[in-house]
């Protein structure tokens, strides 16, 4: 009885992630619990459950007695994400700190239809996935969820977007020094985008 009641709620959250994650809600945006549920032939309890878990993970902003709304990072939360992001990995990436698996042998290749963030996405998730650390893991997912909004934009303001995971890519049996000594600068650079990344949220339809 409680997976029957579990499975819409995780249809409504799945749908909601994807679609704030491809742009079909603008940032600011409203999401009317009745509108959804219309569409996903849904009862609104498990949409109201799904939009609230979203609102505990960041990607929305719960206005009460106004409704949920797709939150608008600015420059400086775009910033800090990216930053989040990069702590993360310098812990679990950290010289002395033992493996707790290997990645060459534990991850699948890329699908071939796999775009370039996707694939870093997953690459940099296995690497923090290392580190045995669940707690680690789980606030790295969250950073993750939260930059999807912004992580679509990037091939926007990045032209060698590929080719920078092509070079990701290889150092999958790297030492971690090559690892660390990238992944700052792959942070860095993003970091430094921030404000258009932030007016690129904010542009016109």
């Amino acid at each position: 009885m409680a997976a029957a009641r579990a499975e819409p709620f995780q249809v409504a959250l799945a749908s909601l992630r994807e679609r704030i994650h491809e742009g079909a809600y603008r940032p600011g945006a409203r999401i009317a619990a009745t509108d959804l549920a219309d569409e996903l032939r849904l009862s609104t309890t498990p949409v109201r459950e799904a939009l609230s878990r979203l609102a505990g993970e960041g990607l929305l902003e719960d206005r009460r007695g106004q409704g949920y709304f797709v939150r608008l990072p600015n420059a400086l939360d775009i910033a800090d994400l990216y930053r989040l992001s990069l702590a993360h990995l310098l812990i679990a990436q950290e010289p002395h700190r033992p493996l707790r698996r290997a990645l060459s042998a534990a991850a699948p290749e890329n699908p071939p239809d796999q775009n370039a963030i996707r694939r870093v996405d997953r690459l940099m998730l296995l690497w923090v996935a290392e580190s045995g650390s669940r707690a680690l893991i789980s606030a790295f997912r969250l950073v993750q969820v939260q930059l999807g909004i912004v992580r679509r934009l990037e091939p926007e303001l990045i032209a060698d977007i590929e080719e920078e995971a092509d070079q990701l890519d290889t150092l999958v049996d790297a030492d971690r020094t090559a690892r660390l000594a990238s992944l700052r600068h792959f942070h860095g650079r993003r970091m430094r985008l921030a404000e258009p990344l932030a007016a690129l949220l904010t542009r016109p339809p």
